[in-house]
């Protein structure tokens, strides 16, 4: 178990000695990987139509703050729908367990960055009323 003996054999960051621990079988192990490739293709998918397809113009009811918030957290987006499932392919490739806290990390920075930009949609969404979330779609 976790913690028991030299630490060898723990490997590709899964925990235990038997190196399924955290994920309980090796089926949750391998749907997490899948899942985690999966989001690296979809993030590139979007990337690429982000980049090819114009913006529209601001909406007018966005203060300069706001702007500020919303690019920098679309760029934080992307950039961790990226490093999330690098770093954990780092973590079961490279079975590098100095992996764990870049990947937990950029879960945190994730929801830090996605409840700040759904919050701002809200604000305009429920209490500006300015259908901001309309054009975002």
């Amino acid at each position: 178990g976790r913690g028991e003996g030299s630490g060898h054999g723990r490997g590709r960051g899964r925990g235990g000695e038997d190196g399924y621990e955290v994920f309980g079988d090796e089926g949750l192990l391998t749907l997490h990987v899948v899942l985690g490739v999966t989001i690296l293709v979809l993030a590139a998918l979007r990337l690429l139509w982000r980049v090819t397809t114009p913006l529209p113009p601001w909406a007018p009811t966005l203060r300069p703050y706001e702007r500020v918030l919303a690019t920098w957290t679309e760029r934080a987006l992307h950039l961790l729908t990226f490093a999330i499932p690098a770093t954990g392919l780092w973590l079961v490739l490279a079975g590098d367990e100095g992996a764990v806290g870049p990947h937990v990390a950029t879960h945190i920075a994730f929801v830090v960055a996605l409840t700040l930009h759904v919050g701002l949609v809200l604000k305009h969404q429920l209490l500006d009323r300015d259908r901001l979330l309309s054009r975002m779609l």
